[in-house]
Formats: structure tokens, C-alpha cells, sequence
């Protein structure tokens, strides 16, 4: 689901953005939720305690700065995640938000195909952080790409990352891991959760990874493995 907020004071806008942000999400198979703020005291403080995918912020509300409400966002602790997409009549303040890192810039009047351009870019930046694996430990968080990983295995309760070049580990269970790597990795074992891209040879009970290592598929999965490798790599043909 795509979460929205849009921040402005033309109540007419408003409703036509969120209009069109439905009409999207409807048309592509999208769940979108819109949330719709007149003002930038009710914005600021309801994301103390929601989240957000994107704001659609106008640059000049009533009483208001829309720079100067970005770069408070951008101060907070959320707002370093919040994608936002400016909104003006003019052009000319495009070069003033570059330290904001906006999302994008929409000129009004808003056209339906500029609008769509936007929420379909968002969908493939949220896309692709999806493929980014976090794990914490005595250190702290860590990011590791999943095209890193070659797979994960468990060892007591430690969960182990291999990458091709070297090991990390964390107090953690295998299962959560496989609940939020599904689409991108496959549990071959309750030990094993492996990068479908890194197989080398598949064997009926077995699977050679890129590094070589021997991994066992357990009885209960070998369907399962069996099908999802065929379609990996039907995808590669």
C-alpha cells in the first residue's frame, strides 16, 4: 500500500489530487490511502506519529513557507525517509529546494499524466529499497543489498549472512528472515534460505551455490524448490 499525504490549502486541489491518486490506485492494482492536511501545524504534528510514502507539499500556502516546512521535516528523524513532492505555480523555486532533495516538482495547473509519472517512479523507489536487508546487533543497524547475499543460514540462535566476499551475523531466527524475503529468497531447510540468483546446480536433494557450498533441501520443501528454481530460471531465458 502506498501511504500519501497531501499538504494544501486549496481545498479544490486537494480533492482533485486525491481524486486522481485513487483513480490511480484503482486502475493499477494500488491500494493508496490519501491523507489530506490544510495546514502545516496539523501536518507536522500528525507525522510525529504516522508515517508516509510521499507528501505533496505546496510551496506557498496561505500563511506559510512550504521551503521552510520541508527543511524542518528534513530535521526530524522521520523526515529522512519521507519522499516529497513540491507543488507551485512557478518554476523559478526549483533551484531553492535542492537542499531538501525533493522527490519531484509539479507546476500547476497539475496535468493527470505528471501526477501518474510521479506515484509510478515512487512505486519503483519503494520497490527497490524492498531489496535492501537490515539486521541489527550489539553495533547497531546495517544494510546489506540483497544482490550481496548468497544465503543465510542458522546456527543456534544466530542467524548467518554470506556474501561473496565475507560473513555477518546476528542474534536473530531464520524464519523471520524468510517472511520478508519471500519474493527473492527460497527456505530450502529450516537452516537454509537461499538467493535464488546464486544457484549454480540443482540437484534433487541438494543445491551448489556460487561459492561452491553443498546446501541440503529438506524433504518437505523439495517440490517447492524444485518449482521455484524453474521459474527462476525460466526468467533468465
Amino acid at each position: 500500500m502506498l501511504e500519501l499525504a497531501i499538504c494544501d490549502d486549496d481545498i479544490i486541489l486537494c480533492n482533485w489530487l486525491e481524486q486522481k491518486l485513487l483513480h490511480y490506485g484503482k486502475a493499477n492494482d494500488c491500494q493508496i490511502s490519501v491523507e489530506i492536511y490544510y495546514s502545516a501545524k496539523q501536518l507536522l504534528n500528525r507525522l510525529e506519529e504516522e508515517s508516509y510514502d510521499m507528501l505533496f507539499l505546496d510551496i506557498c500556502l496561505e500563511h506559510e513557507n512550504g521551503i521552510d516546512i520541508g527543511t524542518e521535516i528534513r530535521k526530524k528523524n522521520y523526515g529522512k525517509e519521507l519522499q516529497i513532492t513540491y507543488i507551485s505555480t512557478y518554476q523559478e523555486y526549483a533551484m531553492k529546494l535542492f537542499r531538501i532533495h525533493p522527490f519531484d516538482f509539479l507546476v500547476k495547473p497539475i496535468r493527470e499524466e505528471e501526477l501518474f509519472r510521479v506515484i509510478g517512479e515512487l512505486r519503483e523507489l519503494l520497490k527497490e529499497r524492498k531489496k535492501i536487508f537490515e539486521y541489527t546487533d550489539t553495533k547497531g543497524i546495517h544494510k546489506i543489498s540483497y544482490d550481496k547475499i548468497l544465503y543465510f543460514y542458522s546456527l543456534g540462535k544466530r542467524v548467518h549472512i554470506v556474501t561473496s566476499e565475507k560473513e555477518f551475523e546476528y542474534r536473530g531466527k531464520l524464519k523471520d528472515v524468510a517472511d520478508v524475503t519471500e519474493e527473492y529468497f527460497l527456505l530450502i531447510h529450516k537452516s537454509y534460505l537461499i538467493n535464488m540468483e546464486y544457484v549454480e546446480h540443482y540437484e534433487y536433494d541438494n543445491v551448489v551455490m556460487k561459492d561452491k557450498t553443498r546446501l541440503s533441501i529438506s524433504k518437505a520443501n523439495r517440490k517447492k524448490v524444485r518449482e521455484r528454481l524453474l521459474q527462476t530460471e525460466k526468467k533468465r531465458l
